[in-house]
């Protein structure tokens, strides 16, 4: 081979010398524009940096619409602390200008509106970026139904809640039950307490759902899940579960027989002082029977009923609520007053503010973190007002939140809430 190219050398060579002075100078001002040319193309695609020379993915308006050299802290929120090193590629696509819902999504979420400088972005856990042959794939070479639903989910909020996240979130939790949630461990861990202190962020190893899931063996995705992207349509929990949620519908059906007097048949109290408990995140309604068992919430009622129940009773009535469909509580005149128009407004406004980030942005929930739509006003009032007093869960972060609400402020939340379903 090197023979070969030493022979094609010479020949050039000697075909070279043979030319005339003119002939010279044509082809060497030939080779030289073409050498031109071609270094120009190579710093304007991006494949090296050439002096001088401004790629196509750094123009505006061209392919840098979707290729940037890495993300644009401004533009996309995007963690450079967390993403100090550009994939190997060197060349990522901008995840917001594709996924414009999921973008707005994560910018709602509890992730997406922190002021940390820990703040993750896409890659944080997205961190296998799709190639162009990926991309070509999804979009145009699957069967038509699930190209369409793809192209369209993109860009449509319900569609993306209601079918294409169905099917892509289990291969995520799947992904962090293997990984023992190690993107989540990365920042909340305890050496980076400091820059959490007083933040909702703060992992507090002493609560005791953190102790229980250490003990089973269980990972974080398990109870937060959808944080990240705040579907207002959660994706429910199909995945590998906790003894908390392992109960019998069936047993939990039997068993409720002596809740019924108060929370309803199904789970939907006929009374404002009762809460309706339908619907509700099983391992969050096990959590709540088992602080009322150990005495660290405070009801002489759910007191005496829970000391009788056994780790497995709690499982099948959470089990059984979980599964049931709770009703909204309150229902508006379809034409409304002014000032009730207002007032649904400002408690909507406020709930996305102080509450959705954790709760969803339909109060549909979050794991762990209970569905509030439908819940009867008198009764969520109550109970923020016992979180603002201290007088509820002595390590519950609904403490710092409930503290910069006033009482106005919390039934105007709750009544735009009761009418959520």
């Amino acid at each position: 081979m090197v023979t070969t190219a030493l022979n094609i050398i010479a020949s050039i060579r000697n075909s070279f010398s043979r030319m005339t002075k003119k002939r010279k100078i044509i082809v060497a001002a030939a080779l030289g524009v073409t050498g031109l040319i071609l270094i120009f193309s190579v710093g304007k695609v991006g494949i090296l940096p050439v002096y001088g020379v401004k790629s196509v993915f750094q123009t505006p308006g061209t392919c840098s619409a979707c290729h940037e050299t890495w993300y644009n802290e401004a533009a996309y929120a995007f963690n450079p602390k967390g993403n100090q090193h550009s994939p190997s590629s060197g060349v990522t696509i901008g995840c917001a200008e594709c996924h414009p819902v999921q973008y707005e999504e994560y910018q709602l979420s509890a992730m997406g509106g922190s002021k940390n400088e820990l703040r993750p972005g896409c890659t944080n856990c997205h961190d296998k970026s799709h190639s162009v042959f990926q991309w070509f794939t999804h979009m145009y070479r699957g069967d038509e139904v699930w190209t369409q639903m793809v192209q369209l989910a993109l860009r449509d909020r319900d569609l993306y809640n209601t079918e294409l996240g169905l099917r892509l979130a289990p291969k995520a939790r799947a992904r962090f039950i293997e990984t023992d949630s190690a993107r989540c461990r990365e920042c909340h861990r305890p050496d980076n307490l400091p820059l959490f202190k007083g933040t909702l962020g703060e992992y507090l190893p002493g609560l005791l759902p953190h102790q229980q899931a250490k003990e089973q063996n269980i990972t974080c995705i398990q109870c937060h899940q959808n944080l990240t992207h705040n579907l207002s349509f959660p994706v429910p929990w199909r995945g590998k579960s906790n003894r908390a949620v392992q109960g019998s519908l069936e047993a939990g059906k039997q068993k409720s027989a002596t809740c019924t007097g108060c929370h309803g048949a199904d789970g939907n109290s006929a009374q404002s002082v009762f809460p309706s408990i339908a619907g509700l995140n099983a391992n969050y309604l096990t959590q709540q029977l088992r602080a009322f068992k150990a005495g660290r919430r405070k009801n002489v009622i759910m007191q005496g009923f829970a000391a009788t129940l056994s780790e497995q009773d709690m499982a099948d009535l959470a089990a059984y609520y979980s599964e049931q469909e709770m009703r909204p509580t309150r229902f508006w005149p379809k034409v409304l007053s002014l000032q009730l128009r207002a007032n649904l407004e400002i408690g909507e406004a406020l709930y996305k503010q102080s509450c959705a980030r954790c709760h969803g942005l339909t109060g549909l929930g979050q794991g762990i973190f209970p569905a509030l739509a439908g819940q009867y006003s008198d009764y969520a009032v109550a109970q923020m007002l016992a979180f603002k007093t201290a007088n509820r869960e002595e390590h519950s972060i609904m403490r710092d939140v409930a503290k910069g609400l006033s009482e106005k402020d919390l039934r105007l939340i709750s009544d735009y809430l009761a009418g959520l379903k």
